[in-house]
């Protein structure tokens, strides 16, 4: 059946393509300048909305210089909302592509689980060998002046490390690129054991775990990834847990593939979980 619905309840306005050549003219012309003064005002807001953004930039610098402890601390490193919105950001997005991508085309669960879990080992051990002697030697030197003068005080240790943290944030990617020198030793450990194939993108899902895992250890206070827990069986909690694939009901047992993270004993991001009786092809 036709549908006249268009034709029956539509009707033009008055002026449209009316009138003459000259008149159709003007009024494009009206309509062109208005273009032009539209284009003039978004310039217009753009300057000043980067103008603010650099003066928004300034009052942290000035915040910061104002507070004790963070004069040293460069105003691109992260602060501890914007880490745990990356790394929930980083298990939605990078552990999600390279889980459905390679890892469930390749791997059983017993894979999955030792990939995620020797990834974020390895690198947390490259983290630590290069920070431990360094802090060690600054805490020893400071102790040792400090036991001459007032007498030895047990309770200095923390401060310091938290003075230092706040020193790394004013260079944090120069020392990045040093700390990781060796990242690509965990990648060919990885691919001894597990043969996997698309190297590209674990290399990328490597490389945005280590920028994440070295920004929350020199955070302040630093934040702590469970990795121990990788691998355990729980009781899904939508509050603790987010799955990895569709969704878990409440007190469903899963399996946790990256860990939670935590600042002292409070959680600021849920770990990654799948269902335990998730079905994969290698199984």
């Amino acid at each position: 059946m036709k549908n006249n619905y268009v034709k029956e309840n539509f009707s033009r306005p008055p002026d449209y393509l009316d009138g003459t050549q000259d008149e159709l003219k003007s009024k494009i012309k009206i309509l062109m300048n208005k273009l032009q003064i539209t284009k003039k005002e978004k310039e217009i807001l753009t300057k000043e909305n980067q103008s603010l953004q650099q003066e928004i930039l300034q009052m942290q610098s000035n915040l910061r210089c104002m507070v004790s402890g963070f004069a040293n601390t460069s105003i691109t490193f992260p602060m501890a909302n914007e880490l745990t919105n990356s790394i929930a950001e980083f298990y939605k997005c990078e552990c999600f592509d390279i889980f459905f991508d390679v890892l469930t085309q390749e791997l059983n669960m017993q894979g999955i689980v030792y990939f995620f879990q020797t990834a974020m080992m390895r690198i947390d051990k490259i983290i630590n060998d290069y920070f431990s002697p360094l802090f060690k030697n600054i805490i020893d030197v400071i102790l040792f002046i400090v036991s001459i003068k007032v007498g030895c005080l047990n309770t200095i240790e923390g401060p310091i490390l938290n003075v230092l943290r706040k020193s790394f944030q004013s260079n944090y990617k120069q020392i990045y690129e040093k700390c990781m020198l060796n990242l690509s030793i965990v990648k060919q450990d990885l691919q001894n054991t597990l043969k996997l194939k698309n190297v590209d993108i674990i290399e990328q899902f490597l490389n945005k775990l280590s920028e994440i895992m070295f920004n929350c250890f020199i955070s302040d206070p630093s934040l702590y990834f469970d990795i121990q827990s990788i691998g355990q069986r729980q009781q899904f909690n939508q509050t603790k847990n987010d799955p990895i694939d569709g969704f878990l009901k409440n007190k469903e047992e899963c399996i946790i593939l990256m860990p939670g993270v935590y600042k002292h004993q409070e959680q600021m991001a849920k770990s990654l979980v799948l269902s335990y009786s998730y079905q994969l092809e290698n199984n």
